[in-house]
């Protein structure tokens, strides 16, 4: 299964918590702990003996804290035996909860009453400032750094392994590894940016939208298309079924030199015919060729059918735009067919 769809398909706090697990068994690995903290931090340690690494643990909320409060990452270690604890709290795209990092520096504070050294750090997928003093204090020792998602990944180059390499991989495919140097094909993209905008517009439009509507009987919303490609690289188009089910049409990036052209068939996992749907998807799977399924047996993740083509086969036509929209057309037909031979499931108008 492709991993961008697999992570462009989970909401944030999965991804969020399957970036945690990977990169706390990295950290445990013999010496990584010490020089994450020399190279991007300002923690001051001479040596390492980790005694635990834990991620989501629970901590229950002090007096004046509004909840409970998990850490994404917790790791006990001692430097010529002076013990220390560490906090790391790991954002996407989503910013700290209400007080989330004060809180943490709180329940750190406890651990400075049995004499350990505490530290906090703030990893961040996009520029997210804060002040320490804002989060450190009534009397809290805790040290606090902040750290970017891309330090890390170009940290990681200098301790190449074979499980580095695969959380290089996924840190690739949700898009951690943002170069901070302009190259011409970026400058090139600029300058056409309107251009290509207007032409996947016109992919999705026009005849494209008046099947929709005819066959739905739900015209296409445009979701925030530009939140889509920062946060999923995805430019899509959205019919929202009204009975917990949506079709989404457009283009998925993706690592290799040329854009899906996808649609997808989605079911909330919150659906109350759930698996009578799923039981009609996968047997339309088997039916119609070219189709594929995603998450059916995932009954926290939205169970998905769909139909990816590289935008590469389109290139041969005298007019792309056309045969674009020609293969949206032809799979929204054969999903009508689905919604025809299960009418019992509330398709709403």
């Amino acid at each position: 299964m492709r991993l961008y769809r697999l992570l462009g398909n989970k909401d944030r706090n999965q991804q969020e918590d399957y970036l945690t697990e990977i990169f706390a068994e990295i950290l445990e690995k013999d010496g990584l702990l010490l020089d994450f903290l020399r190279t991007l931090t300002g923690i001051s340690i001479s040596s390492m003996d980790i005694r635990e690494v834990t991620t989501q643990k629970t901590y229950a909320k002090q007096v004046d804290h509004i909840s409970d409060s998990r850490p994404d990452m917790m790791i006990r270690f001692s430097d010529r035996d002076k013990p220390h604890i560490l906090f790391i709290e790991n954002k996407l795209g989503t910013g700290e909860g209400y007080q989330q990092l004060k809180r943490y520096a709180d329940h750190l504070r406890s651990y400075e009453a049995d004499g350990c050294q505490t530290h906090l750090i703030y990893i961040t997928k996009t520029y997210d400032p804060k002040k320490k003093s804002d989060i450190i204090q009534n009397g809290n020792a805790a040290t606090f750094d902040q750290v970017r998602w891309y330090q890390i990944y170009n940290w990681l180059q200098g301790h190449r392994s074979e499980l580095i390499d695969l959380f290089l991989g996924y840190m690739e495919e949700i898009h951690l590894n943002d170069s901070r140097r302009f190259v011409p094909q970026d400058i090139y993209a600029i300058q056409h940016m309107e251009r290509l905008i207007r032409m996947m517009d016109a992919c999705l439009d026009g005849p494209v939208e008046e099947t929709v509507t005819a066959l739905f009987n739900r015209s296409t919303g445009w979701t925030n298309r530009f939140a889509q490609l920062r946060d999923y690289g995805r430019y899509m188009k959205q019919n929202d079924q009204g009975n917990f089910t949506v079709i989404n049409f457009g283009f998925y990036l993706t690592n290799d030199e040329y854009p899906l052209v996808s649609i997808l068939f989605q079911v909330n996992p919150k659906c109350p015919n759930r698996a009578g749907l799923i039981q009609a998807m996968n047997e339309f799977v088997e039916q119609n060729e070219g189709w594929e399924s995603q998450d059916m047996d995932d009954n926290t993740s939205w169970a998905t059918i769909y139909y990816d083509k590289n935008l590469l086969e389109f290139l041969s036509a005298a007019d792309h735009i056309q045969v674009v929209q020609e293969h949206f057309i032809a799979r929204l037909n054969e999903l009508y067919v689905l919604k025809q031979q299960y009418p019992n499931f509330e398709w709403k108008p």
